[in-house]
């Protein structure tokens, strides 16, 4: 007998199942709307995975609005980012343009005011070593421009040109030792050399002891050497004494025009001195 249940035995229950649920239909079906146990137990058991299954359906869905808001909210950040960077250059580009404008108007009146042939030019270059002050312009003979031209800015002389190619220039600033301009002081006319110094400055050279010339004075350009135009303001006397024995004072001279920072310069051909003039 146990051999024989053993043998049969999945035979045995699955018969055993398929009759009880056999039982269960024909109770179900005499008797309506009575309680099934077996659907009130599977209810019971599946309500709380269903309840999981809502409420765990429910958090991915709100965690996936969620990502979808970050998303587009990102996507605006970075629009809203590239707006804000182009609106910056944009700003800069006006700005600059603001500042030439503004540099050219006053080159424009430097012109009317020299009232002479002028060629307007760019620094494009610069001499990088220290004892040695020139500058490169991006105009050459092919424009006219030619040795021994005078260099002014708005602010004031600038050098002299000293050498030329076809399309550029270059120019011996005032700052160089190797400079000299012909100047006057503007109060009481004395009259001297504007030169540059080693470190880059500038001295009037020449003013006798007697000559009066005082701190604040302004030093202009005499147009006496036949280069550079009358009146063109070279710099401001700041300070005034000797250092020796000698026969001249030595006058230090802050320069008007700010050499490193100049962009845009006018090229003035040499004029012929008059005499008397």
């Amino acid at each position: 007998m146990h051999g024989f249940l053993h043998r049969y035995r999945v035979v045995l229950s699955c018969g055993f199942f398929l009759t009880a649920s056999l039982l269960l239909a024909t109770v179900n079906l005499r008797v309506p709307y009575s309680v099934d146990p077996v659907g009130v137990l599977l209810l019971e058991v599946m309500h709380p995975l269903q309840l999981g299954v809502t409420v765990l359906s429910q958090g991915v869905g709100r965690l996936w609005d969620r990502y979808l808001t970050l998303w587009t909210l990102e996507e605006e950040n970075q629009e809203l980012r590239r707006k804000l960077d182009e609106l910056e250059r944009i700003s800069q580009r006006v700005a600059e343009l603001d500042l030439t404008n503004r540099r050219l108007e006053k080159l424009l009146a430097l012109r009317d005011e020299v009232g002479q042939e002028v060629i307007a030019a760019r620094v494009v270059g610069r001499n990088p070593t220290a004892w040695v002050h020139t500058v490169v312009l991006d105009k050459g003979e092919r424009h006219g421009v030619a040795k021994g031209m005078a260099v002014l800015a708005p602010e004031g002389v600038v050098g002299q040109v000293v050498s030329v190619s076809a399309h550029a220039a270059r120019v011996l600033l005032i700052s160089d030792p190797n400079s000299g301009v012909d100047a006057l002081v503007q109060r009481t006319r004395v009259r001297g050399i504007a030169a540059g110094t080693i470190d880059g400055d500038c001295v009037l050279k020449y003013i006798q002891r007697g000559d009066e010339v005082a701190v604040g004075d302004t030093v202009i350009t005499s147009g006496l050497d036949g280069t550079f135009p009358k009146g063109q303001p070279i710099g401001i006397v700041t300070w005034v004494g000797t250092k020796d024995s000698r026969m001249f004072q030595d006058v230090e001279v802050k320069l008007s025009a700010e050499l490193a920072k100049v962009e845009e310069v006018l090229v003035v051909a040499p004029t012929l001195v008059r005499a008397g003039g």
